[in-house]
């Protein structure tokens, strides 16, 4: 029995990492109101869980049977299963406070040219290529330094239409 208990461990635990790797949500949603969880990753998991570390802890002295230590480690695994099963579903459902998707950093990344001279602590205007076509922007440096005419800059974010940019050559050093 003790093999038992211990391949249903070291099963659960295979079957965590594989969870871990690969997450436990549905690939396509049925439904708005689908759950995007599949219930039995977790349940199979806990209760193997478990299952294995119950039924060996109970039985590995000798003083309870293995008939006995197995059905008081099902029951302590079904147990163990429902509550897993129930803690996944209510953190699948929870819907984040904002967008993770920030719109000031969409174009974090993107090379620019500067177009009118950037001052110290002041604002030029870059030109860059967003989906295919040219665009203009104002631009401050994000370290408040001077950039000239022509530089080649990075995109870090841009707040109320105005870019905040790098010089691409230091960008460059740090990769």
């Amino acid at each position: 029995m003790t093999y038992l208990f211990l391949a249903a461990f070291i099963a659960g635990l295979l079957l965590g990492v594989r969870v871990m790797f690969f997450g436990a949500e549905r690939r396509r949603q049925r439904s708005a109101d689908a759950l995007p969880l599949r219930r039995s990753e977790p349940a199979i998991i806990g209760f193997l869980l478990m299952f294995g570390i119950a039924g060996y802890l109970l039985t590995r002295r000798g003083t309870v049977s293995p008939g006995t230590g197995a059905l008081v480690a099902a029951v302590l695994g079904i147990v163990w299963a429902v509550l897993v099963t129930r803690l996944a579903v209510a953190t699948a459902r929870l819907q984040p406070e904002h967008d993770p998707d920030d719109p000031r950093y969409a174009l974090q990344g993107h090379v620019a040219i500067v177009s009118a001279a950037i001052p110290p602590e002041g604002e030029g205007s870059i030109t860059f290529s967003d989906a295919g076509s040219e665009r203009t922007a104002r631009a401050r440096t994000i370290d408040g330094s001077a950039v000239a005419e022509g530089e080649e800059v990075c995109i870090e974010r841009l707040e109320d239409d105005v870019a905040f940019v790098e010089l691409w050559a230091i960008v460059e050093q740090r990769l």
